[in-house]
């Protein structure tokens, strides 16, 4: 489209040869009059710059020996882009022509210094083999790229860089950092007491040695009584209990230990727990007795319908004996959940090639989520999907690479990072999809500048979310105003703005979006609440000079630009160039905030 074909560079040669020894033709000074840009400022949309030329050629030069052809260049910096050309009269003239009309669409992409750019028009006629030239026009000065302000996530100069996509956590409440080990003391029926030794070995054995990583946190002892009737005094229960607590409390090892007592009679609860495992009988005969206990009877009830069971004679011979008996519960401690070198220990095994003995899979991902730097958390993580494999341990691999490519300054080296952590996304999502991974595949699509492709994962995370409350979604939200932004979707970004989380980035999305949509007093609302939020980025302060430049507020453009480029290197470098600021670059209040 923008090729120049050999016969037109000979025009543009010939142009510039003849421009330096011939008069200027006053005839085709008007050539150019009815020709105009739409927009008037050129825009930048996504990552490309559109606009459309329109208008037409005046009647009185269409003469059928006549020729005109028109070549649109869009100036910046040293150089210029050439738009290929266009010919709206070829000298085909009739009695019924009005115009010769013009009007064609443009896209070319950004690149960097294209926003101080001029958008011009030269014309060039050919009549009886002499050729001319019309005084060229400027169409259209600088280019509006306040949508490369956006929040997006991206490293800025001078700014701290980001973290970018989500982790899978897991959260380890006590629940998840306590384990029961469940030992039976056994006594003879009748008896609260039992002859030396009290405890049978195993049980001795772990309050000697203990658990690696744990440490015991309470015990809970349990009395039973069981169905015989040897076993039928009252509050045998309790004493078998009270009986085995105090002799756990003389045991030195289990100092400042806190014993709890508990007792259970006149309840099947036991001999259930004890049925799920037992094979003496057939699975109907088990259902019998299970139908029999989960009715509402009274105990006696119940135990005289059992007694009336074929299988009744196997389960009292086999299952009653057991539950003479006391339970010694013994609440464990996970130390390494509250290790804050847990990370460290883990990833120094890893290191080392060493067995991770001791550590299971929620140790790994306790491990992972508390590893500070990026290269230990890739080696547990990468572990954990090895041992491990699920959408938690892939999906944070992911994360992991998608981070260590937001910092690659290697362009190969970052694509490859980024494609790593795509298929990690990806092969989270075969063993679940999630609206997480899904946001996290948009993430990385963004890093390599898809905004077609970020856009869709981004939206197809959010439809996955049902509850409008809910906290990943209003995230989501922000991410997906903000590339609404970038698509040049102003009135929908405010939308989805509206819905994100009130923080400093999405404030000044919003106001972003206002002011692009042309809602300046909505835009000066959000861009003073980004203000308030932090005062120290300087980007709600340059917001407010972009509405104060569309009022013509000299005072609030000098005093809001002066805090945001203090504040950011980056804001003053875009400052300078910025469109907006353009008619009051040469004020003396200006010249003193770019010294």
């Amino acid at each position: 489209m923008f090729k120049l074909s050999i016969k037109s560079l000979l025009f543009i040669i010939f142009i510039v040869l003849a421009g330096s020894c011939s008069p200027k033709i006053g005839k085709y000074d008007s050539l150019l009059n009815g020709i105009n840009a739409k927009p008037e400022v050129l825009a930048l949309h996504r990552d490309s710059v559109r606009f459309r030329i329109e208008g037409a050629i005046p009647l009185e030069l269409l003469n059928k020996d006549t020729k005109i052809t028109l070549f649109p260049e869009y100036i910046y910096g040293e150089g210029a882009l050439r738009l290929g050309e266009i010919v709206p009269y070829d000298g085909a003239f009739t009695k019924s022509l009005v115009a010769a009309k013009v009007d064609e669409q443009y896209i070319f992409p950004y690149l960097p210094g294209m926003d101080q750019g001029t958008l011009i028009m030269k014309g060039l006629v050919e009549r009886r083999n002499n050729v001319f030239q019309s005084p060229t026009k400027v169409l259209a000065e600088g280019l509006e790229t306040s949508p490369l302000l956006t929040r997006i996530g991206q490293i800025i100069q001078d700014q701290p860089i980001p973290d970018i996509g989500i982790y899978l956590e897991k959260f380890f409440s006590e629940s998840n950092t306590l384990e029961t080990r469940e030992f039976t003391v056994a006594f003879q029926p009748g008896n609260a007491e039992r002859m030396a030794p009290v405890l049978p070995l195993p049980i001795r054995d772990f309050l000697l040695l203990g658990e690696s990583g744990k440490k015991i946190d309470r015990i809970i002892v349990t009395g039973l009584i069981s169905p015989d009737s040897r076993d039928n005094i009252q509050g045998l229960a309790q004493k078998r209990a009270e009986f085995i607590s105090e002799y756990l409390k003389e045991n030195r090892g289990l100092k400042g230990i806190e014993i709890e007592t508990e007792y259970r009679s006149n309840d099947w609860f036991d001999l259930r727990l004890l049925l799920s495992d037992y094979e003496g009988i057939k699975q109907t005969e088990k259902e019998e007795v299970y139908t029999i206990l989960l009715n509402e009877s009274d105990y006696f009830s119940q135990k005289g319908e059992l007694q009336r069971l074929p299988a009744f004679r196997k389960i009292s011979r086999d299952l009653f004996p057991k539950l003479s008996s006391a339970k010694i519960s013994l609440v464990l401690e996970d130390t390494r959940f509250n290790d804050i070198e847990i990370a460290a220990s883990v990833y120094a095994l890893l290191q080392e090639e060493k067995p991770l003995a001791g550590f299971n899979q929620d140790h790994l991902i306790f491990a992972g989520q508390t590893a500070k730097k990026l290269d230990e958390k890739e080696a547990i993580f990468f572990k954990l999907t090895e041992m491990y494999p699920s959408e938690l341990a892939f999906n944070n691999l992911g994360v992991v690479y998608l981070n260590q490519a937001q910092r690659e300054l290697d362009l190969r080296a970052k694509n490859v990072l980024i494609t790593k952590s795509m298929n990690m996304f990806r092969q989270a999502n075969r063993i679940k999809t999630t609206s997480v991974s899904l946001h996290n595949i948009g993430r990385a699509y963004l890093l390599r500048g898809d905004y077609f492709d970020a856009y869709i994962s981004i939206s197809e995370a959010s439809a996955l979310e049902k509850n409008e409350t809910d906290a990943f979604l209003i995230y989501n939200e922000g991410i997906r105003g903000a590339l609404d932004i970038i698509n040049g979707d102003y009135k929908l970004a405010t939308i989805r703005l509206n819905r994100a989380t009130e923080n400093e980035e999405n404030l000044f999305n919003k106001g972003l979006a206002y002011f692009l949509s042309e809602d300046y007093r909505l835009a000066l609302e959000s861009f003073e609440e980004c203000v308030q939020i932090n005062r120290e980025s300087g980007y709600g302060f340059y917001g407010l000079a972009l509405v104060a430049s569309y009022s013509e507020d000299i005072e609030a453009l000098k005093e809001n630009l002066s805090k945001a480029v203090e504040r950011s290197e980056f804001l003053k470098e875009k400052a300078f160039r910025d469109i907006n600021f353009k008619p009051f670059i040469g004020t003396k209040e200006l010249i003193e905030i770019f010294r």
